[in-house]
């Protein structure tokens, strides 16, 4: 019997009864163990990938384009929407919140920042003519490599099976990023998807972010993982805006009982927490959404996920107006901005407290169960 997934999960089978996989199998456990810098030994082409993503970052630090300047338009308002782990519904929440914040009279641009594993397009059933590797390249400037999809949202994609890509390395992110958001236009909101997971190219990215969305769901795994990623993040980023999406949740009671399970565990453990949270429900529509390509907040946008992330929007948009109502006009008038690193400290995440003897790993098993 096919069994419906939360917002953004797929289904465990289609009507055809073929497997749909809940994680791409690029994102398999030895893929993601050989890194993300081109030292992957699966298949044959290993070298060639290699040479590739090393040229590409030359050609990243040659570019005038992505040089280490503040070009970011002054009054953008830049979200970050990322996961702890794959198949919690990161990409769908991105792809409908950017639409909902358009429809709110907001102008918005989403960049899938899922290096080489794109499929924002996919969702909003468009066919990007250029991608993010296409500007590091020269062949198009990154004003032209946006396209307008749904609800005027204009979108840029990084590509998909982009090996080259895929291996960028946290310092490159950067760089790449920061150019993206400065090609923004004056009081736009920035919405931007990234990899799952907590590698130096994710947290470069998160850096840059004037709000943190960090997705999850009450299952086990993703909470683990989730606060793995907000203790690398608050490890590395300034007093990061992290807002919890508590996504797939039965009832607002459970989603409120992951929130101040995952707060308590933060100021255990980090004496510091994420600042708010927010609940989507569980709902059949977003898997009937993704099998036929389109945004539920297009298809179904009275049902109760859509209803609720509405409510999300409305949210980000008030956050939006206030920050850019605080920023100056004038560039020069800004404050010098606030540190970042994409260094990660040793030990962090997963691999920290899942050694024997670290207490975190019980608190977190603990949270878990309750």
């Amino acid at each position: 019997m096919t069994r419906q997934r939360g917002f953004g999960q797929l289904a465990d089978k289609d009507r055809f009864g073929c497997l749909l996989p809940h994680r791409r199998p690029e994102r398999s456990a030895g893929h993601r163990a050989c890194g993300r810098r081109g030292h992957c030994a699966f298949g044959d082409g290993g070298g060639a990938v290699i040479d590739q993503a090393d040229a590409l970052r030359s050609l990243v630090r040659d570019r005038t384009v992505f040089a280490r300047t503040q070009s970011r338009a002054p009054r953008t308002y830049t979200i970050a929407v990322t996961s702890g782990k794959g198949g919690v519904g990161k990409t769908s929440i991105a792809v409908n919140l950017a639409i909902l914040l358009a429809r709110a009279g907001r102008s918005v641009r989403l960049v899938d920042a899922d290096f080489g594993l794109s499929n924002a397009e996919v969702l909003l059933g468009v066919t990007p003519p250029y991608t993010l590797e296409d500007v590091v390249r020269g062949r198009v400037d990154i004003a032209d490599a946006w396209v307008t999809s749904v609800e005027g949202v204009k979108l840029l994609s990084s590509g998909s099976g982009l090996e080259a890509m895929a291996n960028i390395d946290g310092t490159d992110t950067n760089e790449v990023m920061s150019a993206v958001i400065g090609s923004a236009s004056d009081g736009d909101i920035v919405v931007v998807d990234t990899s799952p997971g907590i590698d130096d190219s994710v947290v470069s990215l998160l850096g840059l972010a004037d709000e943190v969305l960090m997705v999850t769901t009450p299952e086990p795994t993703a909470i683990t993982d989730t606060y793995a990623a907000i203790k690398v993040l608050m490890s590395t980023v300034p007093d990061p805006a992290i807002t919890l999406i508590a996504n797939c949740c039965s009832v607002p009671a459970q989603a409120s009982a992951v929130a101040d399970g995952l707060k308590s565990i933060c100021m255990r453990f980090l004496n510091k927490s994420f600042e708010r949270y927010e609940y989507v429900p569980y709902d059949p529509s977003v898997g009937r959404a993704i099998q036929r390509q389109r945004p539920l907040a297009v298809v179904s946008s009275h049902s109760p996920a859509a209803s609720w992330l509405r409510r999300v929007a409305i949210k980000v948009s008030e956050r939006a107006r206030k920050h850019q109502a605080h920023v100056p006009r004038d560039p020069n008038e800004m404050h010098a901005p606030r540190p970042r690193t994409a260094h990660i400290p040793t030990g962090a995440g997963l691999s920290g407290f899942e050694r024997s003897g670290n207490p975190e790993h019980g608190w977190v098993a603990a949270a878990v169960e309750a």
